[in-house]
């Protein structure tokens, strides 16, 4: 009988697993802090670049001394302005979506410029520059953009921020240390359980077991900047075996479901910060 339970329980998971697998998204990792500022940086030593070559050109063009030039000397200042304040909110570990769809947006303003007056070879290159550097930024904070059609030509993502290194490691630890506990509440209720010695107990042992090693493969590749949403998905699909088993498996010690459902809120915020679309099955 148990033999059958659990050949049932196994289909049932395999058939969840493969669809949740199946909704990883295109994102392929989550970078970290040293990353952004590089970014940031490239962006900014790139800027300079461009200004002093649109400058030059703007000097030996028709439009020196006209509206025209004041008006992309004027795009090209608030563009600094934003990028410096996006510079200052992310040092600050405050940098949001909003910080990074205004830089866009007044990067915006040049290229529609830089399009319609063409100006010379070198000014056309450094901004274009400027652009890939500023598609890389997009990425790092969930924000799709495309260049096309401003205004109304990008769509904030639905996450609202950008998460720090700090926050994340913050968040792997409360994974960790509740993961601790569930797991001693776990012993205890199944010692004093009708499962106690069956394979049952075998079961629910090696989906904890998975489940810690999976966690830290996690902290592992964290640690080392090479987190991914696949570890991530891993994570999650080991959490939802233990959490299968406890829902068909009602413990009468209620410490141990009280624990995991803690532990199940701190799994789905790591999944949203991590961007890995979730939910647990009821």
């Amino acid at each position: 009988m148990y033999r059958t339970m659990f050949t049932v329980i196994l289909a049932l998971f395999s058939t969840f697993a493969s669809t949740a697998l199946a909704q990883i998204p295109g994102q392929p990792y989550r970078i970290d802090d040293k990353e952004v500022r590089n970014m940031i940086r490239r962006i900014e030593q790139q800027s300079d670049k461009f200004r002093g070559s649109l400058d030059s050109a703007l000097d030996k063009s028709r439009f020196n001394g006209s509206t025209r030039e004041d008006d992309i000397n004027s795009f090209v200042k608030d563009f600094y302005e934003q990028t410096k304040h996006l510079h200052d909110q992310f040092e600050r570990h405050k940098s949001t979506v909003p910080d990074v769809q205004t830089v866009l947006d007044r990067a915006s303003r040049i290229d529609g410029f830089m399009r319609r007056y063409p100006l010379t070879p070198r000014a056309q290159e450094d901004w274009a520059g400027v652009k890939t550097y500023l598609n890389d930024l997009a990425g790092a904070y969930n924000v799709g953009w495309q260049w096309e059609g401003y205004p109304g030509g990008a769509a904030i993502s639905e996450v609202p921020y950008r998460i720090s290194d700090k926050e994340v490691e913050q968040v792997i630890r409360r994974i960790e240390k509740q993961s601790d506990k569930f797991r001693s509440a776990l012993d205890s209720a199944l010692d004093k359980s009708r499962l106690d010695g069956t394979r049952q107990e075998d079961d629910i042992n090696t989906f904890v077991k998975n489940f810690y090693e999976e966690t830290k493969k996690l902290r592992d590749h964290f640690d080392h900047h090479k987190s991914t949403s696949a570890d991530v998905q891993s994570v999650l699909d080991r959490a939802a075996q233990i959490d299968q088993f406890l829902r068909r498996n009602r413990l009468r010690r209620r410490d141990a479901e009280k624990d995991w459902s803690t532990l199940k809120a701190n799994l789905a915020e790591l999944a949203q910060v991590y961007n890995v679309p979730w939910q647990w099955r009821y």
